[in-house]
């Protein structure tokens, strides 16, 4: 044998692993039956020649050997066969000449097209294999029984894709029999195959009958848990893979007892309870992943000085606590992912001792603290620190040092500042995100502009000033510009936008910009979004070519005219968004057909000056907005035709006349229904009620709709908001109504209902306004058992009604929310709205009677509370209890026959700022305590029988003698002076209790001293008697009246 031979055969080892071979020179010639028999299978094979580079080489004119993908030993016996991506189809059967090359040894067919075919059963006739894989290679169905047979695998990767097949799966045989002459295996990979066994099964299965694995990937095989501590048997576990199944238990402890463990991915397992720190203390531990297990509890250890951490993921699993120093000790460490994992404090500016690191993600936590320097992280390349708290400028991060960033995010946070030049400069940088900050000052130039990198740049809703830098349009790469809700001014010319020819989408809304997109001037070809919201357009710009657009904002802009009708052929009719409100338009141009436009799902059209017939909306939409217009028309009977997939329909704000189509009931998707403000008249459909278990709303309020509320509610009704407010509505409020359990909204007011109070709601304990005000409601509110419900109620306004007897104390206890402090109500109270998707709102309002005039309210809704029971027939005291509701801001109790004292309790409501008792019987004197009302802004304590003198504070003494008029026994500013023999005087509200007044104290002594001498004679005398009283009198009255 040549030395030359001799080198082949010491390089053998190192060509023939797994992964496959592609050259291989041997001793001898191949056999001819091997070859013979490779050829026959290459001609019983579908593969595509075009994308094969091993099979489509094969030729019987050279040695078989010698051929790519072919492994041989010294006599020519074909051994190695990798035709892995080979662009294989059809299917192998058992008659196939490859399943008669029993020499085999490595076999490798992954990555192939076969069609969800079964893996042969054949297979088990190559007893030699010691490495199989079939991965991903289109096999489905049962796993055959004879890979049991070849009993000297060392390596099994039978591991299954859905994208490259069907599943495959272990029921007979199972996992135990597939295993059971396997005794030799190293590696078993069977990543998607589905097992679907218990905890108990698999691992037993596993360390019974494959005692030397060292390798162990069970990924998204519907494995159940929990994780049986027999797995502890397998000492030799290099790596385990069990993620993406369910597993819902705690991660064992006996994991960290794998003295050679080097990788556990045991992610998206359901995995529970408080994750052992000793696992991350594991020296030979080179990669962790515990992502996406949201129950799984647990904190950062101090990491150790020889760890061999290279990857640590922990992204959306709870891990608490802070990142601790020592995370600099991870001298390895290359990627580090821990977003969303509930972590808080600073950042540690040991990251900077990380110098391998590539990959860092810390974003959605609760870190604040400045970002600190990661100038020795040379590799970076993707930074993502979003969604935290961090604040300050981040011009001392050294940017410039980093200059193989690839991706930036730092959205969502409080930085400050201006934005360094350095980061604009990164030669590499293709994505930088900073929208949600407070970055001020200009926009930086763009050094290079012409051979940057960059793809994305999303500085939106920030505080940057001044002109769009020019450089920007010179970015040849950039397809995403997002530059909304900013301070920005000048003039954007269409001409500098048109040199960014891979643009895609485009956001310059809510600037101070002009945007001169007149004339016939296009867009680049590629644009997909366009938001130009509050760009001062005065037309709709030439958008006819822009083929691929399917996202288009004008709102808020100047645009007045009517809507061309080639609008509805943007993006070849492909438009999804259309948003066109808040502008000035006045009509449609005809001809045109929006209901045809199959692929638009948002068309928002309110707040313009459109007239004429209401167009049917597109049939696929799903949120539809024609609101705030002139429209004069009836509703199209057949409207509910037109919304299959509708969730929102807003018609409201218009002067729309006829009835509601009943077709309208027809949109079995509908989540919102809005057409309040209208001419609207006839019954209100049943139908509507009937869709209640969908709908989340129902306004109909200010239209003139008749007939009863006598339908009934479906068992899971699902409203969260009913205004049927001003409208001609009678009858009673239906029992069923309690079925709404979600309700927060319910406005009956202003109709002619006749009824008692419905205790039967207060088993809805989301309800947060309830207004019956205007109706013919009468009786008690006492609801005998249920008084202590309604702990979300914000709103009550059943004023104007014939209400009568007490107040109960314990309706008013129940009211949880109304006693939050300002802070604590900040912080529990939410907006009253419907959320329809994500971002996207249904914004209740609500209208109550505030500061004696009517007021609509939106957004306030979140933190606002009133009580209105004026106008009705209720008795006896004022509940004392009514102090405990300190976060109230309005309460009307006018026009009832209270009586007895005011409660002082009620200076404890320290942020009303409007109270009314008026028109009722309220005796006795007013209490000093409302002088502490600072805020009040309207008080009418008028036609009472009120008496004595109005406590002295600037807030009282601040209102018209209005507010105090019709009490005849009451005085005092801003009444008449209080007569000097007024005998039920009140002290004023002291400045300062621990204040003395050293002039009355001089004056008590002198007065002491001279009583015996001149005083008391005379006070045996009737007529002196009387004028020392007086004088008293007046003194008294001079010292605390004043």
């Amino acid at each position: 044998m040549s030395v030359l031979q001799l080198s082949w055969l010491f390089l053998i080892p190192l060509l023939t692993n797994f992964g496959g071979i592609n050259t291989v020179l041997v001793s001898g010639q191949c056999q001819s039956d091997q070859q013979s028999l490779l050829l026959q299978m290459k001609s019983s094979l579908v593969f595509n020649s075009s994308l094969s580079f091993r099979m489509v080489q094969w030729s019987q004119s050279t040695d078989c050997c010698t051929w790519c993908g072919v492994d041989c030993d010294e006599a020519g016996r074909v051994i190695g066969l990798d035709l892995s991506e080979e662009s294989i189809s059809g299917r192998i059967d058992n008659s196939s000449p490859l399943l008669s090359l029993k020499y085999l040894q490595s076999l490798n067919l992954a990555f192939n097209m076969f069609n969800a075919t079964e893996i042969p059963s054949g297979l088990g006739n190559l007893t030699n294999l010691t490495h199989l894989n079939l991965s991903n290679a289109g096999f489905a169905g049962q796993i055959p029984i004879q890979v049991s047979a070849m009993t000297r695998l060392v390596t099994l990767d039978l591991s299954s894709s859905y994208s490259f097949g069907g599943p495959l799966k272990l029921e007979n045989p199972n996992l135990s029999g597939l295993l059971q002459n396997l005794a030799e295996l190293r590696a078993l990979y069977l990543d998607g195959v589905n097992i679907s066994a218990p905890g108990i099964e698999w691992c037993q299965a596993l360390s019974s009958l494959v005692p030397k694995l060292r390798v162990l990937s069970l990924s998204s095989c519907y494995l159940s848990g929990p994780i049986h501590p027999s797995l502890a048997k397998l000492q030799s576990l290099s790596v385990i893979c069990l993620d993406q199944n369910d597993l819902s238990s705690p991660v064992p402890e006996f994991l960290a007892d794998f003295f050679n463990l080097t990788s556990l991915n045991l992610s998206s397992s359901g995995l529970n309870g408080t994750f052992p720190e000793t696992i991350l203390q594991v020296h030979t531990l080179q990669t962790l992943d515990l992502s996406g297990n949201s129950l799984l509890r647990g904190s950062l250890p101090d990491f150790p000085k020889n760890s061999s951490l290279r990857t640590l993921m922990l992204s959306y699993a709870n891990f608490s606590g802070v990142l601790p120093d020592s995370i600099g000790n991870l001298k390895n460490l290359s990627r580090l992912d821990l977003a969303r994992c509930n972590l808080s404090g600073s950042i540690p500016t040991s990251l900077a001792k990380l110098t391998q690191l590539v990959y860092l993600d810390l974003s959605s936590n609760k870190f604040v603290g400045p970002i600190p320097s990661l100038h020795m992280s040379k590799n970076l390349t993707h930074l993502d620190l979003s969604n935290n708290a961090l604040p300050g400028a981040i011009s001392s991060t050294d940017w410039e040092h980093l200059s193989n960033l690839v991706y930036v995010d730092l959205r969502n946070n409080a930085l400050n500042g201006s934005i360094p030049r350095s980061l604009f400069s990164i030669p590499m940088l293709q994505q930088l995100l900073l929208a949600n900050n407070k970055f001020g000052g200009p926009i930086p130039e763009f050094s290079n502009a012409s051979y940057s990198a960059l793809d994305t740049l999303d500085l939106s809703a920030n505080r940057l000033e001044g002109p769009i830098p020019m450089s920007i349009f010179e970015l040849k790469n950039l397809k995403i510009l997002m530059l909304s809700s900013n301070k920005l001014n000048g003039t954007v010319q269409l001409a500098a936008i048109q040199r960014l020819r891979n643009l895609i989408r485009l956001e310059l809304s809510y600037n101070n910009l002009t945007v001169n997109a007149s004339g016939d001037s296009s867009f680049p070809s590629q644009v997909r979004t366009l938001r130009l919201a509050s760009c001062k357009l005065k037309v709709i710009p030439n958008l006819k070519s822009q083929s691929k657009l399917f996202n288009l904002d004008l709102s808020d802009n100047q645009i007045s005219g009517e809507i061309p009708n080639w609008v509805w052929e943007i993006g070849n009719g492909g438009l999804e968004y259309l948003n066109l409100s808040h502008n000035l338009l006045s009509s449609l141009q005809r001809p045109y057909s929006i209901s045809d436009l199959n692929l638009m799902t948002v068309l928002d059209l309110h707040s313009n000056q459109l007239q004429g017939n209401i167009p049917h909306p597109p049939r696929n939409a799903v949120l539809v907005d024609y609101s705030n217009n002139s429209f004069t028309s009836s509703i199209p009977g057949d409207i509910g035709n037109s919304m299959n997939f509708t969730i929102f329909f807003s018609l409201s704000s218009n002067s729309i006349t006829g009835v509601i189509p009943e077709t309208i009931c027809r949109a079995k998707y509908l989540l919102v229904l809005d057409l309040s403000n209208n001419k609207l008249s006839g019954k209100m459909p049943t139908c509507l009620i009937k869709m209640s278990d969908i709908l989340g709303v129902l306004n109909l309020r200010g239209n003139s709709l008749s007939g009863t509320l006598s339908v009934t509610f479906p068992g899971n009704c699902g409203l969260q908001t009913l205004d049927l407010n001003e409208n001609q509505l009678g009858g009673t409020v239906p029992k069923s109504l309690a079925n709404c359990r979600k309700l927060e909204v319910l406005d009956l007011g202003n109709n002619k209902i006749r009824d008692t109070f419905p205790c039967w709601l207060k088993n809805i304990s989301s309800l947060r306004v309830l207004v019956l005000r205007s109706n013919s409601f009468y009786g008690s509110i006492t609801c005998r058992e249920n008084d202590d419900s309604w702990p979300m109620l914000q709103i009550v306004d059943i004023a104007s009604n014939n209400f009568g007897g007490r107040v109960p104390q314990k309706c008013i206890t129940s009211w949880k929310a109304m006693m939050s402090d300002e802070d604590e109500a900040q912080s529990n109270f939410k907006d009253v709205h419907f959320e329809l998707l994500t971002d996207i709102f249904y914004q209740d309002v609500v209208t109550v009677t505030w500061k004696g005039r009517e007021m609509e309210l939106v957004k306030i809704l979140s933190i606002f509370t009133s009580i209105d029971f004026s106008r009705n027939n209720f008795d006896g005291p004022i509940p004392e209890k009514i102090g405990r509701l300190k976060s109230l801001y309005g309460l009307n109790f006018s026009q009832n026959a209270f009586g007895g004292p005011i409660p002082s309790t009620i200076g404890n409501l320290q942020q009303l700022e409007s109270l009314d008792l008026s028109m009722n019987h309220l005796s006795d004197q007013i209490p000093i305590q409302l002088a502490n009302l600072t805020f009040l802004s309207v008080l009418n304590l008028s036609h009472n029988n009120l008496e004595g003198n109005i406590p002295v504070s600037t807030q009282l003494q601040s209102f018209s003698p209005t507010s105090f008029e019709g009490n005849e026994g009451l005085c005092g500013a801003p009444l008449n002076v209080c007569p000097p023999n007024s005998s039920k005087a009140l002290p004023s509200a002291p400045a300062s209790t621990d204040e003395i007044d050293w002039f009355f104290i001089v004056m008590a002594i002198g007065f002491a001293v001279g009583f015996g001498s001149v005083v008391a004679p005379l006070m045996f005398s009737r007529r002196v008697n009387k004028w020392y009283n007086n004088l008293i009198n007046r003194f008294i009255n001079c010292r605390f009246c004043v």
